[in-house]
């Protein structure tokens, strides 16, 4: 995924980009009960605070950052289309409850031709783009997001490219929300406010329509989806962030990220989560799981050195095991237009430690295309 910390220096950055004038909406007021702010004047993640549904899949504007994103894998009947697809809708707010900026990205990577398509959009609230308060209702251009019925959390997606075409999605969980942290509290900081609320669906059954040269195909799958809110920004020290999720056959998920540091050493908020078949959590700290680079890729677009093959295991002594991601193409690198941020988001698939296929995912990774902080 988009992880927080890419989700703040993206959105921090294209804060200074002058867009068309025009009158703004009227700023919506957050119901959420934020109970510290920062010197800006936004509110910050702190403990103790429930997270309500379907209140909190909507917009919360008395916060500086906000995320929607989905990836997931489709495929049609015959298997002749196999797809994965990203879908990202960010909020950012000038000031709280005032002004907000929309950016979203879009990408499809086609397994059976190699191909990878991406495009990405920059708007405000008032040229086209908006995210509702008290309920998740989010779009960009043509591009939306929406919960069509609250009391099955169904949604519903549409977004097209240029030089692929569109999709038409509708989404099931297939499990319960997930909150990750303490009940939905995320620390990403030792700081006060270094933190996020955090809700994802782990697995979404996926239908979906593909509009391909003109024709539509009907597509199935699996998908994912992450919600996050904050006001803080990335640390100091930090170059760049790995990060997985994947679902996997046995009605399990997990989700990882490791924080790259300057001095060469993971930060200690690095974390991995197992999501249990009945929705159950277990958490490994930093020095309970480890991600292991097995190969590279080095794009010719820009240069990056990424390492696309990894293998994470785990052990805490009563849990322990192991996964190798490997990616469906190395080809999946989003150079931004709008914002100078470069950064590798794949399709990828999970082998167990006898090769065999055990589960579908996608993987992030940040900072190795330039240090996050020396291109802004």
């Amino acid at each position: 995924m988009l992880s927080f910390f890419t989700r703040i220096t993206l959105l921090s950055t294209i804060l200074a980009t002058s867009l068309a004038s025009g009158e703004d909406r009227a700023p919506q007021r957050d119901s959420f009960p934020a109970g510290d702010f920062d010197q800006e004047g936004f509110a910050i993640a702190t403990p103790g605070v429930e997270l309500r549904f379907p209140r909190d899949h909507g917009s919360h504007p008395s916060f500086k950052t906000e995320w929607w994103y989905l990836t997931g894998h489709l495929k049609s009947v015959d298997d002749a289309i196999d797809l994965g697809f990203q879908l990202t809708f960010f909020r950012s707010a000038e000031e709280a409850n005032g002004k907000q900026l929309y950016m979203a990205h879009a990408a499809v990577f086609d397994k059976q031709s190699d191909q990878f398509y991406h495009e990405e959009r920059l708007n405000s609230d008032h040229w086209n783009a908006h995210a509702s308060v008290g309920e998740l209702d989010v779009f960009n251009g043509n591009w939306h997001l929406r919960m069509v019925d609250a009391d099955t959390e169904r949604m519903s997606a549409r977004f097209s490219l240029a030089q692929f075409g569109a999709l038409s999605l509708a989404f099931v969980p297939l499990k319960p929300l997930t909150l990750f942290g303490q009940e939905g509290y995320s620390r990403k900081g030792d700081q006060v406010g270094d933190a996020s609320y955090y809700a994802t669906f782990t697995r979404l059954g996926v239908t979906a329509e593909a509009t391909i040269d003109g024709r539509s195909h009907a597509l199935s799958g699996l998908a994912w989806m992450d919600h996050e809110f904050s006001s803080s920004q990335l640390s100091p020290g930090q170059i760049g962030w790995d990060w997985t999720s994947l679902i996997l056959d046995d009605g399990s998920e997990l989700m990882a990220y490791v924080m790259r540091r300057e001095d060469g050493q993971t930060d200690p908020r690095s974390t991995l989560t197992l999501i249990d078949p009945d929705g159950a959590t277990t958490r490994f700290d930093s020095e309970s799981f480890r991600w292991e680079p097995l190969r590279y890729w080095e794009s010719p677009d820009s240069g990056a050195r990424y390492p696309v093959e990894y293998k994470v295991s785990w052990d805490s002594g009563d849990r322990s095991g192991s996964v190798v991601v490997k990616p469906f193409g190395d080809r999946q690198e989003l150079i931004g237009a709008l914002a100078d941020f470069t950064y590798w988001e794949g399709a990828s698939q999970a082998f167990d430690s006898e090769g065999n296929t055990i589960g579908i995912g996608y993987t992030e990774l940040t900072g190795y295309a330039h240090s996050l902080f020396g291109s802004f």
